[in-house]
């Protein structure tokens, strides 16, 4: 275990002596600052764990010492110990008011000394690793806000949604999104920029999700899967779910305008959406080694059967009837037709949402 670095500023040399041994014997590494100013190099290159600070010192006084130490982000949690024969009141609340840990009375009683140090730097040990657990965590954070709005990651940090192996069974809808012709496009364009581009479309796509509460579970090369209503009903998911591919339309036309790299520009990039709205499984599956959220059951596979027809209707999105008569503006459908769909034993009533036509849905 490293050994915790103490920094002495003591102008006394004797008094600087007397601490330099003790501390050393009682395994501390030391410095001795004989003034502020190498006081305030020391605190850059020996990075000490615990500051004593005589507060009387001949260039630069000592309180000013310690509002440099605190002046900086890197020492501002350092435990600072002031020192002097005046143990006055003033002194005191001034030391203190201006950021030191504890006050030392000269002379110094060695045996008082080692239990306060032992104490201030058991507590430095436990703010440092607050510290470090709220940095995993932040970190931690980040990661889960790639895939659910802040609100849901809010509830798996707070454990209000579960995190261990299992999940539950509840109503949502299931959007696909799929971009056409990747294949293509990748070619025409190479695979650095395919997966800049990509990256740069799906990220917008995904922030419009997170926007009307929804959470994107699998990022499938050239597509997206998203649910709505997992693993936090809203009661309004469908609505959600149209609402965002509604968004999601009017970016890619401002995508196509604006943003596409100059070997896509003449052709611009084609899509599908479909969603599905019915009862899902959500939640851990694999094992406690290798954990991943998922969505399955019947909707995921008709959202993705539906998303597969947009291209023979030449639409951009088309949604079933669950999710139809979840929405409140029924009058911007219009009745697509009555599907065979591969892996259903019976037809599926499919709707259009204020129909735009694709030209090439390759």
């Amino acid at each position: 275990m490293a050994q915790s670095r103490i920094l002495i500023v003591e102008d006394d040399p004797d008094q600087a002596a007397l601490l330099d041994r003790f501390l050393s014997q009682w395994g501390y590494e030391t410095k001795i600052a004989p003034d502020g100013p190498e006081a305030l190099e020391f605190m850059e290159s020996f990075d000490p764990d615990l500051v004593l600070l005589d507060i009387f010192l001949p260039q630069l006084p000592g309180l000013e010492v310690l509002k440099k130490i605190r002046a900086h982000d890197k020492s501002v949690s350092v435990p600072v110990f002031i020192m002097s024969a005046d143990d006055s009141d003033e002194i005191r609340i001034v030391g203190m008011s201006t950021g030191a840990s504890d006050f030392i009375k000269k002379p110094i009683q060695l045996a008082d000394l080692s239990m306060r140090i032992q104490q201030a730097l058991e507590l430095l040990s436990y703010r440092r690793k607050i510290h470090e657990l709220n940095q995993r965590l932040e970190h931690d954070k980040q990661r889960l806000l790639r895939y659910f709005s802040r609100d849901i990651v809010e509830k798996i940090l707070s454990e209000e949604i579960s995190s261990e192996l299992g999940g539950k069974t509840l109503e949502a809808s299931v959007m696909f999104y799929d971009v056409r012709g990747s294949t293509t496009i990748a070619e025409r364009i190479g695979p650095q920029k395919y997966a800049e581009f990509i990256s740069d479309l799906f990220g917008r796509i995904m922030d419009l999700i997170f926007d009307h509460n929804g959470s994107v579970n699998e990022l499938l090369g050239d597509g997206i899967l998203a649910t709505f209503g997992c693993p936090d009903p809203t009661g309004r998911d469908a609505a959600n779910a149209v609402e965002a591919a509604r968004s999601i339309r009017k970016l890619m036309k401002t995508y196509n305008e604006r943003y596409l790299p100059p070997e896509l520009q003449e052709d611009g990039v084609r899509y599908g959406m479909g969603i599905a709205t019915g009862k899902i499984f959500a939640g851990n599956i694999g094992s406690f080694q290798r954990l991943k959220y998922a969505v399955m059951g019947d909707p995921v596979n008709t959202a993705a059967r539906i998303q597969d027809l947009t291209k023979e209707k030449n639409v951009d999105l088309l949604i079933d009837e669950n999710t139809a008569q979840g929405l409140e503006d029924s009058e911007t459908l219009r009745l697509s037709g009555d599907y065979m769909l591969r892996g259903k034993k019976g037809a599926v009533r499919v709707f259009e949402v204020n129909p735009v036509t694709q030209a090439l849905n390759s």
